[in-house]
């Protein structure tokens, strides 16, 4: 008997819009976004936060411990304890970034959150006390202070709407609550919203031409890298040695080449050969003395200057990075390097200094390779 068999064809996805998210989880992701920790500083960013930070503590001090005397003579015992947390808060935090530099980013969100607490603190004294312990002009400068620490360490899309809404906070409770006329309350409320919009355009300006200054920064140094191995690139290379090279300074330099290079991408793939180019760049970071431009001159040739370096000290390195090559260099793929060295003498351009290691480069080469070769046969 005969069977017949029914091929069923899988039902096919049904295609229409996607489905909405639910509100709370909208909320909950952008406030995730605002609320998630910025990238880290660079470390010229973080020195300079530091050296502000420090010298925005010191003028700040002064008054901020007589705003704390005068709680203290007002027996205004909540605000004494949360205005006293945050001036020790702040000297800690201070202390922690200054010790941890990566650290700022936290610090500078647990010192938002210190702030936002006293100046709930003392919106709910003024209300509770409306011109008793703080009056309303005492109140707005203690509200702009707090306003200023919060648009100098939050983000602007964090930092505003939070000043924002504390400013309105001030300007409501002394409207309600401070038994004033408003038609007297009118021009310093007024100078007030002046003062904080000329401080939001300051910050929002630092901010922006910071964050331009540091992409210039990095879109520069982009520039001056070899993508692949991180040193530098030629234009970088022949930068890094103008500023090295003042006055009478000299120095020695080396160019260096994969031997067989073409063997081993034809045999094992490119990306084989740019690992090796890889791994021989993070050698040469390894075993150059610190401050000794090195940069990938393009294809398997690299290129050392050795600022202050004789002949003989160059080649002693050059020997160094040789057999480090051959002996420790990780990998499926043995491979050796030549080495040519040539003295760069003060007057003489990079040209003509690299002509002459890159012909002692060549005969290493023709030599057998995996040697150093001097440029001039006397100094060897």
């Amino acid at each position: 008997m005969s069977q017949s068999v029914h091929h069923v064809r899988p039902t096919p996805p049904r295609s229409g819009p996607p489905v909405p998210r639910p509100v709370w989880q909208q909320l909950l992701r952008r406030w995730g976004g605002l609320l998630a920790l910025p990238a880290p500083d660079s470390p010229d960013v973080r020195r300079v936060k530091l050296v502000g930070y420090a010298f925005a503590a010191l003028a700040a001090t002064p008054g901020l411990l007589l705003l704390l005397r005068e709680l203290v003579m007002h027996r205004a015992w909540l605000q004494v304890g949360t205005h006293g947390v945050v001036l020790l808060g702040a000297a800690m935090l201070l202390m922690w970034g200054w010790r941890q530099p990566r650290r700022i980013p936290q610090a500078e969100r647990i010192f938002a959150g210190l702030l936002v607490v006293s100046a709930v603190s003392f919106l709910q004294m003024y209300a509770a006390h409306p011109e008793q312990i703080v009056g309303r002009d005492l109140l707005g400068s203690v509200l702009l202070f707090i306003v200023t620490g919060l648009l100098l360490i939050l983000p602007s899309r964090l930092s505003i709407p939070l000043s924002l809404l504390l400013l309105g906070a001030y300007r409501l409770e002394v409207n309600l609550l401070s038994g004033i006329d408003r038609d007297r309350l009118l021009v310093s409320q007024w100078v007030n919203t002046g003062m904080f919009a000329l401080l939001v355009v300051g910050v929002v300006m630092r901010q922006t031409l910071a964050g331009l200054t540091e992409r210039l920064h990095v879109l520069e140094e982009l520039s001056n890298r070899d993508p692949l191995t991180g040193l530098f690139n030629r234009r970088g290379f022949e930068a890094q040695t103008r500023l090295r090279r003042t006055g009478d300074a000299s120095g020695t330099l080396l160019v260096l080449d994969i031997d067989h290079f073409k063997v081993v991408n034809d045999t094992h793939g490119h990306a084989e050969g740019d690992r090796l180019l890889t791994e021989l760049g993070t050698l040469l970071t390894h075993l150059i003395p610190a401050g000794r431009p090195m940069a990938r001159w393009g294809g398997e040739e690299f290129v050392v200057y050795l600022h202050g370096h004789d002949v003989a000290s160059a080649r002693v390195v050059a020997e160094t990075v040789r057999a480090a090559v051959q002996h420790t260099l990780p990998g499926h793929v043995a491979i050796t390097v030549s080495i040519g060295v040539a003295l760069w003498p003060s007057g003489e351009t990079l040209h003509h200094a690299f002509l002459h290691a890159d012909e002692a480069l060549y005969a290493a080469k023709r030599e057998g390779r995996n040697r150093v070769r001097l440029a001039d046969p006397d100094a060897a």
